[in-house]
């Protein structure tokens, strides 16, 4: 069956760039939410589009709330297999050598603003789909592709969707790396704030505990780490002033067996004077045994294809699998391949293109049969 699906997703390449030329030229930052467009009208012409290319490939569609789009396929099962990746995308920022929303071919790579976070790996899962109905595989369980729209500004968007649906049997996101990954840290933010007429005890807090510091976790207090995640990390600082209020924002990466009341506690005892400290935000960390089905079957689709060790890994990273039960990052970058996806003249090669394409066929064939 490998080299079946090897050979199919070969024949179906051109078809593939394409769709994903066509989906990264447009442009689909967040803009002015509407009762319609509840991420921008540019998300949702985005989402349509999308939609509209997998319906051309013969699979049902369906615009949810114009927020999740589903391309689906198999038996009416009540449980499934989902491939869960967004078509929403970051600012441009910086200088480009191509225009962002032009998906450009420059000697076999592809430049655009998006596609590799996350159009190209969702339409790379979307092909995989392809590549198994082509080859005449009875389904036995329904798969769906699903297109969210608000993964980069809070994941409102599947936060919504699955209040009143069920999550999937099991599946992945295609938004991180390879291989694939078992354990993402937990991602908590904080504020420290103070009123205007203490604005010297900010300054001071940021003169002590800030400026200069190596490791703001060490210096903050909060420098846990364990032998699977390493060490907890602090980021994201940044001052604000809102009103008659001053403050410092903070994110902490944090390992999944450090408590998050824990931390909290530690950041808490800086504190003093006028100052007070509040959780803004939290994602609890995603953690899944090495040794599960799930984690075992996508290890031997990357290392079918890539003839490679597929051990499973972790990430600091953050994606739907925060929100969504029962799925995992996998892929799409490979090994060396950082710094890409937010940053100007994003690229993704046509030849990994085609590698992702193979790694998630090969994924939902042998996960559908050994079910």
């Amino acid at each position: 069956m490998k080299e079946k699906i090897k050979n199919r997703v070969g024949e179906l390449m051109p078809a593939l760039v394409e769709d994903i030329k066509t989906i990264c030229n447009m442009d689909s930052r967040q803009d002015t939410a509407t009762p319609e467009d509840p991420f921008g009208k540019r998300v949702t012409d985005c989402l349509n589009k999308a939609l509209e290319l997998a319906a051309r490939l013969g699979f049902e569609t369906e615009n949810v709330g114009n927020q999740v789009g589903i391309a689906s396929c198999g038996p009416d099962t009540e449980d499934y297999i989902a491939c869960i990746g967004h078509l929403d995308v970051v600012d441009v920022g910086g200088v480009w050598k191509t225009d962002p929303f032009v998906c450009t071919e420059i000697d076999g790579t592809l430049y655009a603003r998006g596609v590799l976070d996350n159009k190209g790996p969702v339409f790379c899962c979307l092909y995989a789909l392809k590549t198994l109905v082509d080859l005449g595989y009875e389904f036995p369980i329904k798969v769906k592709v699903m297109f969210g729209t608000n993964e980069e500004s809070g994941m409102e968007d599947m936060k919504w969707y699955f209040k009143d649906h069920k999550y999937p049997l099991m599946g992945w996101t295609p938004d991180c790396k390879y291989p694939v990954i078992y354990a993402e840290r937990g991602r908590a933010s904080y504020r420290y704030s103070v009123p205007g007429e203490a604005a010297d005890e900010l300054i001071a807090f940021v003169n002590r505990y800030i400026l200069n510091q190596n490791d703001l976790a060490v210096s903050l207090g909060v420098d846990y780490a364990d032998e699977e995640f390493g060490k907890n990390q602090v980021r994201k600082t940044e001052l604000f002033h809102s009103g008659d209020e001053w403050g410092l924002d903070l994110t902490c990466s944090y390992p999944a067996s450090y408590k998050l009341e824990d931390m909290t506690e530690a950041l808490g005892k800086l504190c003093s004077g006028h100052m007070s400290l509040g959780l803004t935000s939290n994602l609890d960390p995603v953690f899944f045994p090495k040794d599960s089905y799930l984690i075992k079957t996508l290890e031997k689709a990357y290392e079918d294809i890539m003839q490679e060790d597929g051990s499973a890994v972790t990430t600091t990273g953050g994606t739907y699998a925060k929100v969504i039960k029962n799925i995992v990052p996998f892929g799409p970058s490979f090994k060396g391949q950082k710094g890409i996806g937010h940053l100007p003249d994003e690229w993704m090669r046509i030849c990994d293109i085609e590698k992702n394409t193979q790694i998630y066929a090969c994924a939902l064939y042998e996960l559908m049969k050994g079910l």
